[in-house]
């Protein structure tokens, strides 16, 4: 019952959309265009929600980009994302051909090459004006404000379900509680502990790029500063809460920049810089057992080393779109065990897998490498370099945050491989690519 409550309480993520859609003021002759910008903005919201939610919106964003087209009649240009996002996909539909499950390979292709070449062709269209993009964010940024709060009445509902006092809560420890994970009870309102999505670092992704963006909006007197606050301070403590290790960078990583972004004067910037680098590793050293026993994960090692054993065996090709899972990996290197799969058969069929293949490798090359060889995993980094430049160019803070953000998160999860990973990295660099101006 108390699950139901909190599901349906989670839709109020989308208020502050149904306000900006209230308060748009339509043009008949730019109607399809304003549109498209308004499903834009709801599919950001959608990020901090389910990933259903997120699909059908994606699906609504297509209808939507071909009415523009029609409708709209815009100019179409050649947009370096896009050349790469193509030759992305072009050469996983290529890969089918050894892949041992092709099925799943187009599955793949459907699920994420159709949205990253819809993103990217959106962005080969559209020029998004500043004071369209500052809509468009602040919007997200106070949906995840709203997001922060849900995630924190859930602890507190949690608590008094479980006659814990606050400060009872496991802390920065990978503890239980009642038997279940720890951030399945903060984030209950996405739709409940047992069918719920409650990964917690893809559940925070979305709310530390809003701070990013938070940190800009305040800059630019856009947004009140407190919503920085709000979302910062709220987006740690969720954090904690959830024993996210990668969360914990992104905090520092955050304050980090909105302390330096705020500071004028080029020569401070780097004195403050400099200051805050040698406090962080003087902390850093006096701390150094605590993080290492915190940061331990015996079954990501023991995923990435059988996946760089795969590699080794595949180099060129790897499986071939849809094709990566354990039961391929176990066979190629000889291994008939899987964390959390168990006993592996050396005679079973590789096509004798779920249809979403869990248990990848935690590190988005790794992941690339070995699923569609070493052209996939350099392509990949192109797109990673691509969106660099980008930000370098138009000289965007909220872009490189969220860009060392994406290389930090690839590092320990395949993002691309997942749908709030996949379509935050596409739509962020749809909006540096489409925005007009971006710097201050």
């Amino acid at each position: 019952m108390i699950d139901t409550i909190l599901t349906i309480l989670g839709c109020c993520v989308y208020l502050p959309w149904f306000i900006q859609l209230a308060q748009t003021q339509w043009d008949k002759q730019s109607w399809s265009r304003q549109w498209l910008l308004l499903i834009l903005s709801l599919q950001m919201v959608t990020t901090l929600h389910i990933p259903s939610v997120m699909y059908i919106c994606v699906g609504l964003a297509a209808i939507s980009l071909i009415v523009y087209l029609i409708h709209g009649r815009p100019s179409f240009r050649w947009t370096p994302i896009f050349i790469v996002s193509m030759a992305y996909v072009v050469w996983f539909a290529i890969s089918i051909l050894w892949s041992a499950i092709p099925l799943k390979g187009l599955q793949f292709l459907i699920d994420n090459g159709l949205p990253m070449l819809g993103f990217t062709t959106a962005a080969c269209v559209l020029e998004i004006k500043k004071e369209e993009l500052v809509q468009i964010f602040r919007t997200f940024c106070i949906a995840a404000s709203i997001f922060v709060c849900l995630s924190l009445i859930s602890w507190g509902i949690s608590c008094a379900e479980l006659h814990m006092f606050p400060w009872e809560w496991p802390v920065m420890r990978k503890e239980l509680v009642g038997d279940i994970d720890c951030y399945k009870w903060i984030f209950r309102f996405l739709g409940g502990m047992a069918t719920g999505y409650t990964h917690p670092s893809y559940n925070l992704l979305p709310v530390f790029i809003a701070c990013g963006f938070a940190t800009w909006l305040c800059h630019m007197r856009h947004a009140s500063v407190s919503l920085w606050w709000i979302i910062w301070v709220g987006g740690t403590l969720v954090t904690i809460l959830a024993q996210s290790r990668m969360g914990v960078i992104y905090s520092a990583i955050l304050l980090v920049g909105y302390i330096l972004y705020h500071i004028p004067n080029r020569q401070k910037r780097i004195i403050v810089a400099a200051s805050l680098m040698v406090a962080g590793t003087i902390a850093g050293s006096l701390t150094i057992d605590f993080w290492r026993q915190y940061g331990d994960d015996p079954i990501r090692a023991t995923l990435n080393t059988n996946t760089w054993k795969y590699i080794q065996a595949k180099p060129w090709t790897g499986a071939g779109a849809g094709a990566l899972n354990p039961i391929e990996i176990c066979h190629t290197i000889g291994e008939i065990y899987w964390p959390h799969v168990g006993y592996i058969d050396p005679a079973r069929d590789v096509a004798d897998w779920p249809e979403k293949a869990h248990m990848l490798p935690h590190n988005q090359w790794l992941a690339e490498w070995s699923h569609g060889g070493l052209l996939a995993a350099l392509l990949s980094l192109a797109l990673y370099i691509t969106f660099a430049v980008l930000c370098v160019r138009k000289k965007c803070y909220w872009g490189e945050i969220a860009w060392l953000i994406f290389v930090i998160f690839s590092f320990l999860e395949p993002m691309l491989y997942i749908g709030k990973g996949l379509y935050l990295f596409c739509m962020l660099a749809l909006f540096l690519q489409a925005t007009t101006e971006c710097k201050e």
